[in-house]
């Protein structure tokens, strides 16, 4: 009897171990404690907990849903959430503790259980969370706005956010839509011979939460004349001249004619890409409307692995952006999403100022579906974009990429890479989001070739239309230009290949773009970086 009861004994206190494991359980002397792997030093668990939490800067406030893959690293892994509503089994945050809650999660890993504890808000003050962090990214540059700026009606993290601006003078910053039907954005900027200093006042809600935050910005003076851009600017990744594969970062040449180039920096990378695939290709620069200030964007692609159907399927969606007063000292990278979530990839975005509404318009190649098309959005400040839409689709003849611009004397030329025969067309409009006309489908009768860039050499009716040249007749080729000697050539896209002699390209030159730069921004770059 004695031994009977002991095992009976034995048993019950296991099958309570086992409930208790699955559960908070409280106990006299409270909540059941846990081994937490929240601030674990292995840097394989680090990484299963940073996963989870994704876009939740902190566990100590998490609002954004917890993400529970299945599988890490090749291994499974379980988790579940113990005795908590606040989170459901697939990690949502369901916003029905109505107190700020711990929450235990447990994850079994290669056999192992691991522990963390995160915190969850209740519901009204995460949503004041989400109204706090949706107001800290309204605007940017406060104090040094030089063009029109995105005042956003809506933020849409997990919610949506409904936003309301009221500006303290609208005659220097517009905080209502213009234009005979409203087509003009608010945040319309109107520079004077002074800096002047405007006070925003954004109304956030979501839900009955509100939040009003003030921003005190400094519009500045708007430049002086610039002087003539008489010089020339050429931004580009570099091809595989070591043998060691592609340098997917940010180069730079200047010239002094538009043929010749210099490299800057021993043709050595200027700036490169920290975030996402830690690559970028096919680098745009652009300057700015009101001329005195800089973007570039580019590719966030990393292809030294050469699987370009992963790149196209299932790369990335995001655009890499710098920016910069100067040319010479550039703004920290970021990295924003702008190809919508059923995209295989974004790839060579470019961007276009458009006088009518006052915003950019960037178009770049994705894949929707499989076949690859030209999707465009717009911007003011290369923080907020609008939701891509097509700007040129693909059709039975042919799927796109590479689409590049230049406007003169009325004329957008709008020249784009056919996949299917590996040529550059040209078409035309008189806006930039208007109709074009297709103007010749083989420019040059070039196959081949991909990424066209073009430019106008200063003070001429001359247009240089580079290509990279990497298939075919042009395999290994890399870039190299092609001349429209006159407005009716570019008109009628009548181009002609530059022979040795003409030009010169720096080694290992690759798809980028170029730009018109005045004397003293070419000196400066020459004297940061040498030729």
């Amino acid at each position: 009897m004695k031994k009977k009861l002991f095992i009976g004994i034995l048993l019950l206190v296991a099958v309570m171990s086992v409930v208790l494991v699955g559960c908070k359980g409280k106990s006299e002397d409270g909540p059941k404690k846990y081994t937490y792997s929240n601030d674990t030093t292995d840097k394989e668990i680090k990484a299963l907990f940073d996963a989870m939490l994704v876009n939740n800067v902190s566990a100590d406030e998490v609002i954004y849903r917890l993400i529970f893959p299945t599988k890490v690293n090749n291994a499974g892994a379980r988790y579940t959430v113990i005795d908590s509503d606040a989170v459901d089994y697939k990690g949502n945050i369901t916003g029905k503790n109505t107190e700020t809650e711990e929450v235990t999660i447990q994850c079994k890993y290669k056999g192992e259980m691991y522990y963390f504890k995160v915190t969850v808000p209740a519901g009204a003050d995460r949503d004041k969370a989400f109204l706090t962090m949706a107001s800290e990214q309204l605007l940017h540059n406060t104090d040094n706005i030089k063009g029109n700026i995105d005042l956003v009606d809506t933020i849409e993290l997990e919610d949506k956010i409904k936003v309301t601006w009221k500006s303290d003078n609208t005659e220097v910053i517009t905080d209502a839509a213009t234009g005979a039907n409203g087509e003009i954005p608010a945040g319309v900027v109107t520079r004077g011979d002074q800096d002047v200093k405007v006070k925003l006042t954004a109304e956030l809600t979501l839900r009955d939460q509100k939040l009003t935050k003030e921003f005190e910005v400094t519009v500045k003076a708007k430049p002086a004349a610039l002087a003539e851009r008489n010089k020339y600017l050429y931004a580009y990744f570099r091809g595989n001249i070591y043998g060691n594969g592609e340098s997917q970062k940010i180069h730079m040449s200047v010239s002094e004619d538009g043929f010749f180039w210099d490299e800057l920096y021993d043709n050595e990378a200027i700036l490169t890409n920290t975030l996402g695939t830690g690559g970028v290709r096919d680098p745009y620069l652009i300057r700015s409307y009101e001329g005195d200030h800089f973007y570039l964007i580019g590719t966030d692609l990393d292809a030294n692995g050469g699987d370009w159907g992963a790149y196209g399927g299932d790369g990335s969606l995001s655009i890499v952006i710098w920016e910069s007063d100067d040319l010479v000292n550039w703004s920290e990278v970021r990295l924003i999403e702008i190809a919508p979530d059923n995209a295989g990839c974004m790839w060579a975005p470019e961007a276009t100022y458009d006088p009518t509404t006052g915003e950019y318009v960037i178009y770049f190649a994705s894949s929707i579906n499989g076949p690859k098309k030209i999707l465009y959005v717009k911007t003011r400040d290369f923080y907020h974009f609008t939701e891509a839409e097509i700007y040129k689709n693909n059709d039975s003849e042919a799927t796109y990429i590479d689409t590049t611009m230049t406007y003169y004397d009325g004329v957008y030329y709008r020249f784009t890479k056919n996949e299917n025969n590996l040529s550059i067309l040209l078409e035309t409009s008189d806006a930039v989001l208007g109709d074009y006309t297709l103007v010749k489908k083989e420019i040059a009768g070039m196959y081949g070739v991909e990424g066209p860039s073009i430019y106008k050499i200063d003070g001429q009716e001359k247009w240089v239309l580079y290509m990279d040249g990497y298939a075919g007749d042009f395999w290994g080729v890399g870039y190299f230009p092609l001349i429209a000697d006159s407005l009716e050539d570019l008109k009628n896209a009548n181009f002609r290949k530059l022979e040795a002699g003409e030009y010169e390209m720096p080694v290992g030159a690759k798809h980028g773009s170029f730009m018109t730069i005045t004397e003293a921004e070419y000196n400066a770059l020459v004297e940061a970086y040498g030729i």
